[in-house]
């Protein structure tokens, strides 16, 4: 009984686990940690039955010189299936060199 939404919609912090499950590989690689998220943005509600998609765009990278890690931040972008853009924040790792 919201006016924002269409009926039942996926909560947006669901959401952002569904968007990880999707670019975060089990094994182990370079990332070393998430330790956070900037810019965090609900833009269009996910219903029952929509898929969602994650694109991911290196867009700063740090370099520490002086340990064996540096700092990647990620733009993040999840579109449902008409490429409406659902959700948009950045990541922020620590990946091995």
């Amino acid at each position: 009984a919201n006016p924002f939404f269409p009926g039942i919609v996926a909560h947006g912090y669901l959401l952002l686990s569904w968007g990880a499950g999707l670019f975060v590989e089990p094994a182990p690689g370079p990332v070393l940690a998430n330790y956070g998220l900037e810019n965090l943005r609900f833009i269009t509600p996910v219903a029952a039955g929509d898929s969602i998609r994650v694109t991911l765009t290196a867009k700063r990278i740090t370099p520490r010189e002086d340990e064996e890690y540096g700092e990647v931040a990620w733009d993040a972008v999840l579109t449902n299936q008409n490429d409406e853009i659902v959700a948009t924040y950045d990541v922020l790792t620590l990946v091995e060199k």
